[in-house]
């Protein structure tokens, strides 16, 4: 089969296709009225009929036979349909992103074009008098990123087209005198994968490709999914397959033996979310097996030793959207199995069988840990997590579970997950064996963020949040508990888990601003409107965000997401003057003012961090920042704050931020405090100071001017507002921060 190019993806009309399926529709409607009159009249006519000799020997299994024949044409159709519209929506949404991103390449000047053995070249093409100039660095990394995307995104499409010529092929059966006779292309979808598993670890790295090629391309079909894992066996039989392919994986078998059995974990997990699902007729209800399997051992052969059954599990559980009955539960019997057993109830190879792993995905450990399994399966089910970390004694009793994981009423918990995992004194289990050689392993403390980005912003954590998800009651009731942990534990936030306190600063900025602006009297807190009641406390937020400011990460998400909200509150503002009280120039300098109070807070508490650890860590923050402006890009569009309440996404007050404003609000934020004198704390203030100011006016000019308003003195009050906010936030969080200190000391 030819493979696509590049251009194929982009010119492609899939119109016709889609026109195929609505006929397909049509013939699945007809085919319907015809198999149903075929059974309830022919047939049954024909069943009731008194005949006898010929007529009851042929004739009626005649009849029979045109009914079950006819049924088999409307099952075909159907499946054909379904393969249809799949295979549509994937290459849809496969051409319409690349489109997207040609389209733009071309905007800025860059040309694509076809290499050899279907490499796709992105180039700047040199203008007159500059040919020999040398490209610079930022320019070839982002022409290297473009080809891979592109390239990514047609070995996509490749794939799907692949997939789906296979399995239409299976579906008319190839006989032109018989429909299929597969019966449900589900059934016979999973029939195939089940061959396959049934192999094991014989199984061959082209057999695991395409039993994972069908997971992935069926993993959210309810049919396939429970009659896959029906096939398997049981809870008990999944997880020694996975047992066994994790660990034939994670051996010495190789790069592609391990490649293989990395997209089996990919694709696994999310197969058994919908299969566990409620929400689909016939699902299955292997939560309280799980729970009684998980501090079993399970005798794996290759291993040496007997894992417990969670271990095993939370391979599984770390890919997929699962529903909150079914993992809320096991989330809160491994912590608390955890809590209980703090050291020592996990098992862990030694010796020879270190090589081996349970995640063979692993970058960050080798899944031995189920405590870190569960929360990166919380990461990735956001119901799920806002429930878990929601439970709390104080306001109502949190379930307590046996060791078999069944509700002990004679038991009872009194700790929140959220402080049990965020105290001084948490053990984190050590899982260092990495299955990957050269990987880097870090704590649970990295998936413990991934899980709380997942409660409190309301979408996966490694996924945007499209459309701005509301800021619940709930929701924020859980960061301003976060918020108060690390105001009485500053160093919770350490580089594990401050990208993710970050990413969750920067999505509660309309909450952050409020409470900010509690320690100014010069700015009015009802600007940065919530669509809940609760409010955060002034002082904790303030030592909140100096904690983030200290660290790379933390420091570029919470600044980044700040800007973002300034420039977005700014244009409403403006265009929406009806929704707040004050006049809207009066109302532009106090978000400048507000805005510039966290930058100072941010600001100061980054050039504490770099004066103390030196040049590296200069280099560290910007580089975070650039990286981090880069993915902003991807979401651009997507309302933040309270601007996600009211602006309609597409609509004409979408927010203002641009790639050109992304790139502006990253070169504000780049400094080099190092470069002359790393004493010269006062100069470094005020250029940083400065940057604020520049960003506020580009922000408001971006947003729009009130009407009457000077320009030149408008856009001075706004830099002028700033600069005074950038000082007044040094100011507070260097209060603050003394004040904690004395506290502590107290």
């Amino acid at each position: 089969m030819p493979r696509l190019t590049w251009r194929n993806v982009y010119q492609v009309d899939l119109g016709p296709l889609k026109s195929a399926i609505g006929q397909w529709n049509t013939m699945v409607g007809k085919l319907e009225e015809v198999s149903t009159e075929a059974h309830d009249g022919m047939l049954k006519k024909a069943n009731k009929a008194e005949w006898a000799g010929v007529n009851a020997d042929v004739t009626r299994p005649f009849i029979k036979a045109i009914a079950d024949e006819i049924t088999d044409a409307h099952t075909e159709a159907k499946d054909l349909h379904k393969e249809l519209s799949d295979a549509y929506r994937a290459l849809k949404s496969i051409q319409d992103e690349l489109q997207t991103k040609v389209d733009d390449a071309r905007r800025k000047g860059i040309e694509i074009s076809d290499g050899k053995d279907g490499q796709i070249i992105c180039k700047y093409p040199p203008q007159p008098g500059h040919q020999n100039e040398v490209i610079s660095e930022k320019r070839r990394k982002e022409l290297q990123t473009l080809g891979e995307e592109l390239a990514a995104l047609v070995a996509r499409a490749n794939s799907r087209d692949s997939y789906t010529a296979g399995i239409l092929a299976k579906i008319h059966g190839g006989d032109p005198h018989n429909f299929a006779k597969n019966g449900s292309i589900d059934a016979y979808k999973a029939k195939r994968a089940l061959e396959i598993t049934r192999k094991g670890a014989e199984a061959s790295n082209k057999e695991l490709r395409k039993l994972a090629e069908i997971l992935k391309y069926n993993k959210d079909d309810p049919s396939f999914s429970h009659a896959f894992f029906k096939g398997l066996g049981g809870p008990k039989e999944t997880l020694e397959y996975y047992a066994r392919m994790s660990i034939d994986g994670t051996g010495a078998s190789g790069k592609a033996r391990l490649d293989a059995v990395q997209d089996l974990q990919r694709y696994l997990g999310p197969t058994l979310a919908t299969a566990t699902d409620p929400d689909h007729k016939g699902y299955l209800n292997w939560g309280p097996a799980f729970r009684r399997l998980g501090t079993k051992d399970i005798r794996i052969d290759a291993l040496g030793f007997q894992p417990k059954g969670y271990q095993l599990l939370g391979g599984i559980l770390r890919y997929g959207n699962y529903d909150k009955k079914f993992l809320t539960p096991i989330a809160e019997h491994v912590v608390q199995l955890q809590h209980d057993h703090p050291t020592g109830y996990w098992k862990t190879p030694f010796g020879p069988d270190a090589q081996f792993g349970l995640d063979p995905n692993g970058k960050k450990n080798s899944g031995y840990d189920p405590v870190t399994s569960v929360l990166e399966a919380l990461g990735h089910s956001p119901e799920a997590s806002e429930a878990f970390f929601s439970k709390d004694p104080g306001v109502k009793p949190v379930s307590a579970y046996d060791e078999n994981g069944k509700i002990d009423p004679n038991k009872s918990i009194d700790y929140s997950y959220l402080d049990e995992l965020t105290r001084e004194d948490y053990h984190w289990n050590n899982d260092g064996t990495s299955p990957v050689r050269g990987e880097q392993v870090l704590s649970g403390k990295d998936a413990l963020g991934h899980a709380l980005e997942s409660a409190t912003i309301g979408n996966p954590y490694d996924e945007p949040a499209v459309g701005g998800n509301p800021h619940t009651d709930s929701r924020a009731s859980i960061v301003d508990k976060l918020i108060r942990t690390v105001d009485k534990n500053h160093e919770f936030v350490s580089r594990d888990i401050s990208d993710s306190m970050g990413k969750i600063a920067g999505e509660y900025m309309p909450e952050i601003n409020k409470a900010v602006a509690g320690a100014d009297g010069k700015v009015n807190s009802d600007l940065f409107i919530t669509a809940h009641t609760r409010d955060f406390d002034t002082q904790a937020s303030i030592r909140f965000l100096d904690a983030l400011g200290r660290h790379p990460e933390g420091h570029a998400e919470a600044t980044l997401g700040a800007q973002r909200y300034q420039a977005d509150l700014m244009r409403e503002v403006s265009r929406q003057p009806d929704h707040f009280s004050g006049s809207p120039e009066d109302n532009m300098r106090q978000v400048a003012r507000n805005s510039g109070t966290l930058e100072g807070i941010l600001g100061s508490a980054r050039h504490d961090a770099v004066i103390t650890e030196g040049q590296e860590a200069e280099k560290k923050f910007n580089e975070e920042l650039e990286k981090r402006g880069e993915i902003i890009k991807q979401i651009v569009g997507l309302p933040v704050g309270a601007a996600a309440e009211r602006v309609p996404v597409g609509g004409d007050l979408i927010t203002g931020i641009t790639e050109q404003v992304i790139d502006s609000a990253v070169e504000s934020q780049q400094k080099h405090t190092l470069e002359d004198d790393a004493s010269s704390g006062a100069t470094v203030s005020f250029e940083t100071r400065e940057q604020a100011g520049r960003w506020a006016q580009y922000a408001a000019r971006n947003a729009g001017y009130p009407p009457g308003v000077n320009a030149t003195d408008f856009a001075r009050d706004i830099s002028n507002e700033t600069a005074d906010g950038y000082d007044h936030g040094e100011q507070v969080r260097e209060n603050g921060y003394d004040n904690k200190v004395r506290r502590s000391g107290d």
